[in-house]
């Protein structure tokens, strides 16, 4: 990403380089650099003005670190003085509806008309019968439990398939198992409160291995309905191989995608290097789509039309039922936002399913690969929002304040002359224009002109709720038809505001210049910086600094697999004379014992030959999964004082060739070896490294 921060010091002179004058009533907004995950901004200008933040059953320390890292303080939960709210959980409307202008938080009220599964598919299903069942065929088959439990059991027959059933509000896969048509034992369990649907038995497989795509869609208003996807997204795998088995349907670990069901499976393998983004069991949405294009030659483009396709209809069929509350219990126009996260699987016909809406998705760090993507999508978003640079601490409360009358529009009327604007017409067109000033990494997806044009049908052309929706009359008139009122003013022939772009080349290329700016000097040669840290690390070494356990057992791991490759290469050149083989054996036989399922190496000593180097490789390759297993499985809590410099080790490895780490290990002094060899039975009882990664 090209707004993503250099390293290096801050000028603290450039006071614009961290806020932005993008703010309706006139105040500047914050601007936010992933840099800030790995050290505090110390120079960031508002640090004066006692910026703070209050966190709700937060239970990701990504938002802290950012949040503090940009000079933000932390307050306590009963406190009113934050400018930004975030809550795992919905909030109470009483604490939305006493909001400042200036203050933000990541909920509207009633999200779950999106997120609850079984209003989730309500709400697509009446706009379905209104507006086509074809149009919006993107969910399977679903019955809600238990009301429609008599007609599911006289249809489930019909279909002679597999169903999975999903409780209401639940997250993570939890709860979630896959049945027969013929079952018997499970059927008093859908008498509770679940949703059965159809399961997607064809699901599009790369290398064997069902996947599913989660997206960061955020929405910053209801009415009128803007909607923002983010351009990277995550792949989540499965960890055991697909097999359409009846018999085999108890297997989560090949059914399910999600990473908590499947982050303990031996098979799972983390990608420690956020630079080759299509590597273990969780892949940029970019490398997924570079990979559909050239591997199966898939027109990736139409795919994603038709992703965006589903994130608009999905947001639109909750917007009436959400309206309602929006315009009772907020009291500005820029209080609330929300990012949702988009569960999509794709089928072998290459058709997008909606498989559920995740309320405050998750951002927990288990690799390199989830802080890159992740704390970028954050910051990204922070900066959308537009947090005013006010200090809370200087405005007394109001519980009882409620949204203006001025806010609420009397009459409908499409064609405004832009000089007769109100104040309130003239706040939203300039905030809308400031967000996509704003965006950055998010793309907005609604309104566009053409969107507008695709999608306009489906709203009310007198008060712009979508059509087939269940709204009170009464409310209805009180409803000023924000929709038609932005697109006339942004859209129309003589407007200016084009918010179309070409968004494909986003989608696929999104973090590519991410290693460049990890660096002082982004033209600098790669091998001079390689240098450079292959110095710097040496150094460390001469000083008396070691290799902590952690860091022997990952320059390891990647040892290792240069070794693996450069054994298939051997076998297939027929070439024997490699003197890494004997050390990798050695290696092996001492670490594998130390594995927390110890692995029995035995090699034949006969001469070294073809049919030992494939023995070898085999052994390898068993060993490395077990390896990297419990390499990040487990943490181990010694103490960094007398260790290589996190940052330091992580960018040495990110760049370091076979040659490079062969060096390091022989300066080591033994060190690294010794470490790499530690038994994992010694930090069994430590943290999982997912909440180490980051730090």
């Amino acid at each position: 990403m090209n707004h993503t921060t250099k390293g290096g010091k801050n000028n603290n002179n450039d006071y614009t380089k961290y806020v932005c004058n993008n703010s309706s009533n006139g105040n500047r907004t914050c601007v936010f650099y992933p840099s800030a995950l790995d050290r505090p901004m110390d120079d960031v200008p508002w640090k004066l003005v006692n910026m703070s933040f209050k966190l709700l059953n937060v239970d990701s320390k990504l938002v802290l670190t950012l949040l503090a890292n940009h000079g933000f303080r932390e307050v306590n939960s009963d406190s009113n003085d934050f400018n930004l709210l975030w809550s795992n959980n919905h909030v109470n409307t009483n604490i939305i509806s006493s909001l400042r202008s200036y203050q933000r938080i990541n909920h509207f009220p009633r999200s779950c008309e999106l997120t609850r599964k079984d209003k989730l598919y309500k709400n697509i299903e009446t706009m379905s019968h209104r507006n086509g069942i074809k149009k919006f065929s993107f969910v399977p088959e679903t019955y809600i439990m238990p009301k429609d439990y008599n007609r599911f059991i006289s249809n489930q027959y019909r279909h002679r398939g597999l169903w999975i059933v999903k409780p209401f509000d639940l997250s993570r896969g939890r709860g979630i198992t896959i049945i027969d048509y013929s079952f018997k034992d499970t059927q008093s369990a859908l008498k509770e409160n679940v949703v059965v649907a159809k399961y997607i038995d064809n699901p599009l497989l790369v290398n064997g291995y069902k996947w599913d795509l989660r997206l960061y869609v955020l929405v910053t208003s209801f009415n009128p309905l803007v909607v923002y996807l983010y351009e990277e997204g995550l792949v989540r795998f499965a960890t055991v191989k697909y097999v359409c088995d009846r018999s085999r349907i108890n297997n989560r670990r090949m059914h399910l995608c999600n990473y908590s069901v499947n982050k303990s499976s031996p098979s799972y393998i983390r990608n420690s290097d956020p630079e080759r983004e299509n590597v273990g069991h969780k892949w940029s949405m970019s490398a997924l789509l570079n990979h559909l294009r050239e591997e199966y030659l898939i027109n990736t483009e139409t795919l994603m039309a038709e992703i965006e396709d589903i994130v608009i209809k999905t947001i639109m069929s909750a917007t009436a039922q959400m309206l309602p509350a929006i315009n009772c219990f907020v009291p500005h126009s820029q209080n609330c936002f929300e990012l949702y996260g988009f569960d999509i699987l794709v089928d072998d016909k290459l058709k997008p399913w909606l498989l559920e809406v995740n309320l405050s998705p998750s951002l927990g760090i288990d690799s390199a690969l989830d802080s890159r993507i992740k704390s970028s999508m954050l910051c990204d978003l922070f900066t959308l929002i537009g947090i005013p640079i006010v200090d809370p601490t200087v405005f007394n409360f109001n519980r009882n304040v409620r949204r203006p009358k001025s806010d609420i529009p009397r009459k409908t009327n499409s064609n405004i002359n832009i000089n007769k604007l109100s104040s309130d017409e003239k706040r939203l067109l300039k905030n809308t224009m400031d967000q996509n000033q704003r965006s950055r990494g998010f793309i907005r997806i609604f309104p566009t002109n053409l969107s507008w044009k695709k999608y306009s049908s489906y709203l009310d052309n007198i008060n712009g709720i979508p059509r087939g929706s269940t709204i009170p009359p009464f409310y209805i008139k009180l409803i000023r038809n924000y929709n038609y009122f932005l697109n006339d003013h942004l859209f129309n022939e003589n407007s200016s505001f084009y918010m179309d772009i070409n968004r494909q080349d986003r989608y696929e290329r999104s973090l590519k210049d991410f290693k460049q700016d990890l660096n002082d000097n982004k033209d600098e040669d790669q091998t001079t910086d390689m240098l450079k840290l292959k110095k710097a690390i040496l150094k460390y070494l001469n000083d008396g600094y070691v290799f902590s356990n952690l860091q022997a057992r990952q320059t390891f791991a990647l040892y290792l697999t240069y070794i693996s490759a450069l054994l298939k290469k051997c076998a297939l050149e027929k070439n024997y004379d490699n003197p890494s083989s004997n050390l990798v054996l050695m290696f092996l036989m001492k670490a594998s014992k130390n594995l927390s399922v110890p692995l029995k190496i035995e090699v034949s000593k006969s001469s070294l030959s073809n049919k030992k180097v494939m023995e070898i490789l085999q052994l390898l390759e068993s060993f490395l999964l077990k390896y990297n297993y419990d390499t990040v499985m487990y943490a181990t809590p010694e103490s960094t004082k007398n260790c290589l410099p996190h940052k330091l080790f992580n960018l040495f490895l990110m760049h370091a060739r076979k040659e490079d780490i062969e060096e390091i290990i022989n300066d080591s002094k033994h060190n690294c070896l010794s470490s790499a060899i530690h038994p994992v039975n010694d930090i069994k009882n430590s943290k999982p490294l997912e909440s180490k990664v980051w730090k």
